[in-house]
């Protein structure tokens, strides 16, 4: 079963919409309006994957706990909902775990290189909102926010961190050439186009500060 692979914003946003206009079963009817299609059924996904509703949508009592909670009881629920839904990644120290370890433990839900990055980046966020304590080294993949009104920044980054290094000029050169031909983030794009986009740029992120 692969782990949820939503956006967490998408996520968290939703259960801010259910306080006021909690459904008695959550389908298209309910989410259509708000997210598209693919958002739409991420989204259904990842309440079906953390036992949030039950196949035909309709929703469970952890849920309306969940939804109408506050401060630590709201990240007591969920903690103990990702204890439950990621078993295979508490096996492992999470305070501790480098990178590698952790994107290991993801890989064997046998899924795409590229929804594997999603499910990290959705757990990591779900994580940090429960108040689950995170290695400096899993946290530190994220230097680069999924936020999309953040990838301006990442090209000052690159840039900011070749120049106060020991890299020679030639170095800069290449750099400064790769992100002249890397296209803008244009925010009317599809959302899938500007998913592949981000995704591309972080790679290119890791890659040059390698």
């Amino acid at each position: 079963m692969i782990p949820p692979y939503v956006a967490y914003k998408t996520f968290r946003n939703f259960l801010e919409f259910l306080k006021d206009n909690f459904p008695s079963r959550i389908d298209r009817s309910v989410w259509g309006p708000r997210y598209s299609g693919t958002s739409g059924q991420q989204l259904m996904t990842a309440l079906k994957v953390l036992n949030l509703i039950d196949e035909n949508g309709i929703p469970k009592e952890i849920l309306t706990h969940l939804v109408n909670s506050e401060g630590e009881n709201r990240r007591s629920i969920l903690r103990r909902i990702l204890m439950n839904t990621y078993e295979p990644i508490f096996k492992i120290d999470l305070t501790k775990a480098t990178k590698s370890q952790f994107h290991e433990v993801f890989k064997s839900f046998n899924t795409k290189e590229g929804v594997i990055i999603k499910c990290e980046a959705f757990f990591i966020q779900a994580c940090q909102d429960a108040g689950i304590e995170l290695s400096s080294f899993i946290l530190a993949r994220r230097h680069t926010s999924s936020r999309k009104n953040n990838t301006g920044s990442i090209r000052t980054k690159i840039v900011s961190k070749n120049d106060s290094s020991n890299t020679d000029f030639n170095n800069n050169f290449v750099v400064s050439s790769i992100l002249k031909k890397y296209p803008e983030f244009d925010p009317s794009w599809d959302s899938k186009v500007q998913e592949k986009w981000l995704e591309g740029m972080i790679k290119l992120y890791d890659g040059l500060l390698s």
